[in-house]
C-alpha cells in the first residue's frame, strides 16, 4: 500500500504542477478596439424551474453592453412546472433583444432535454455567433465583448471561459476549490491542444461550426454533456481552432448547490457520461483522480488505526498541500478570490471521500434534476 500511494501521489503531484505551470502562460485575452462592425452574437439559455433566478438573470443581461443591433438573447423555458415563463413575461421589457421559446413536455422523449432546448434555440436564432449559459448565471457587463474578441483575434471556432461560484460558506468553499481546478484542467488541455472539458454556463461557438459537426447528434441519448462532447467533436474536425478565454471579462458566476442532496445529484450527473466519452485521456483522467482518492482514504484509515506510519503520513500530506496551494494561489489570484484556510485544511479528508463517493453511486444510481428523474 506505502508503494501504490507513493506512486498515485507522485502521480497526483506532478499532475498539479503541471497545470499550474501550463495555467501561467496560458496568454490573458485582451479585448481590441474594432472600428469594423462587430459579428451578431445569439445567446443561448435553456431553463427549467429557474423563476427564483429569472429576474437576476434578465437584469445581468440588461447589463452587457454588446451593440444590441447585434445581439439577440433566446431563453428556452424547457417545460418548466413552476412560473419560470410568467416570471420571464413579467420582467422581459417591449423592445429588449431578450425573447422566449417555451418547449412542451413530451411523455416520448427520450434524448436529453437539454440538448433538445439548446439545439431550439439555435435553431430560432439568427446571428452567427452562439453564446451558451445557464438560468442560474449572471455576466461581467463585457462578458460578449470578450468572447468574441477572443474568436476573432485568434480566429477560433470555439471559446471555453471560466466559471465561478457565488455565495459563501463550507460547501461553496469547497467547491469554489475544486470548480477553479476544474477550470484550470479544462484550460491547460486546451492550451495544450488535448480538450477535455468545458463548462456549457460560458461556451461561445460560431453557427457554422456547429453545423458542420451536426450540433449534438450523436449524443443526444446522454443526458449531460452538452458541452463536453460538442466540444469533442468541434475538435475532431477543428482541431487547434479551440481556446480558452482567460480574462477577467469572461468570467461567469453561478449558484452552488444548496444541499449535499442536491450537490450528489449534480455531480452524479455530471459523471454519468465519463463512459461514454470517446476520448481516452477524457477517461483516464477522472480514473486517475478517483484511484488518488480512495487510495488516499485507505491509506488515511490504516494510519488512525497504526497500520500506515503516521510520520510518513503527515509528509505525505504536507506534501500534497504544498503543491494545492501552490496552484490554488494562482487561480484564485486570477478570479480575484482568497483561499479559505479552514475549510481547506478541512478539505483535505473530506473532499477525499466525497470523491469516493461519488465515483462509486453513480455506478449504480440514477439522479433527479430539476424534476425529471434520470435512470
Amino acid at each position: 500500500m506505502e508503494l501504490a500511494f507513493a506512486i498515485l501521489l507522485l502521480l497526483y503531484l506532478v499532475l498539479l504542477a503541471l497545470v499550474r505551470i501550463r495555467w501561467t502562460k496560458i496568454p490573458v485575452q485582451v479585448i481590441k478596439e474594432d472600428t469594423d462592425e462587430p459579428p451578431g452574437v445569439s445567446v443561448i439559455i435553456p431553463a427549467r424551474n429557474e423563476e427564483s433566478n429569472i429576474k437576476q438573470l434578465v437584469d445581468s443581461l440588461n447589463g452587457l453592453v454588446y451593440p444590441r443591433h447585434k445581439l439577440e438573447i433566446v431563453i428556452v423555458d424547457d417545460s418548466s412546472d413552476d412560473h419560470t415563463l410568467l416570471k420571464l413575461r413579467q420582467h422581459v421589457v417591449e423592445g429588449s433583444c431578450i425573447k422566449w421559446l417555451a418547449l412542451e413536455e413530451s411523455p416520448f422523449f427520450q434524448s436529453s432535454y437539454k440538448k433538445r432546448a439548446l439545439t431550439c434555440g439555435i435553431e430560432a436564432s439568427k446571428f452567427p455567433i452562439i453564446v451558451t449559459s445557464d438560468a442560474d448565471c449572471q455576466f461581467q457587463p463585457l462578458w460578449i465583448n470578450s468572447l468574441v474578441n477572443a474568436i476573432t483575434s485568434n480566429n477560433w471556432i470555439m471559446v471555453s471561459a471560466p466559471v465561478v461560484y457565488r455565495k459563501t460558506g463550507f460547501l461553496v468553499s469547497m467547491l469554489e476549490i475544486e470548480l477553479a481546478c476544474l477550470v484550470a484542467v479544462g484550460a491547460v488541455s486546451l492550451q495544450a491542444g488535448k480538450p477535455n472539458m468545458c463548462n456549457g454556463a460560458n461556451l461561445a461557438f460560431t453557427r457554422e461550426a456547429f453545423v458542420r459537426v451536426g450540433g449534438y447528434q450523436g449524443f443526444e441519448h446522454i443526458a449531460s454533456g452538452d458541452d463536453e462532447f460538442l466540444l469533442y467533436k468541434m475538435n475532431l474536425q477543428f482541431p487547434g481552432r479551440i481556446g480558452f478565454n482567460k480574462t477577467i471579462d469572461s468570467v461567469v458566476s453561478t449558484e452552488p448547490p444548496v444541499s449535499f442532496r442536491e450537490l450528489l445529484n449534480q455531480r452524479i450527473r455530471w459523471g454519468s457520461k465519463w463512459k461514454e466519452h470517446k476520448s481516452l485521456t477524457t477517461k483516464i483522467l477522472p480514473l486517475l483522480i478517483f484511484l488518488f482518492h480512495l487510495v488516499f482514504t485507505v491509506v488515511f484509515f490504516m494510519t488512525l488505526f497504526g497500520a500506515y506510519s503516521w510520520k510518513v503520513f503527515i509528509v505525505q500530506l504536507l506534501s500534497k498541500m504544498l503543491v494545492e496551494v501552490w496552484l490554488l494561489r494562482s487561480l484564485f489570484n486570477f478570479f480575484g478570490k482568497t483561499i479559505k484556510w479552514k475549510w481547506f485544511l478541512l478539505m483535505q479528508i473530506l473532499y477525499s471521500f466525497y470523491v469516493v463517493l461519488v465515483g462509486v453511486v453513480v455506478q449504480f444510481y440514477g439522479f433527479s434534476w430539476k424534476n425529471r428523474r434520470y435512470l
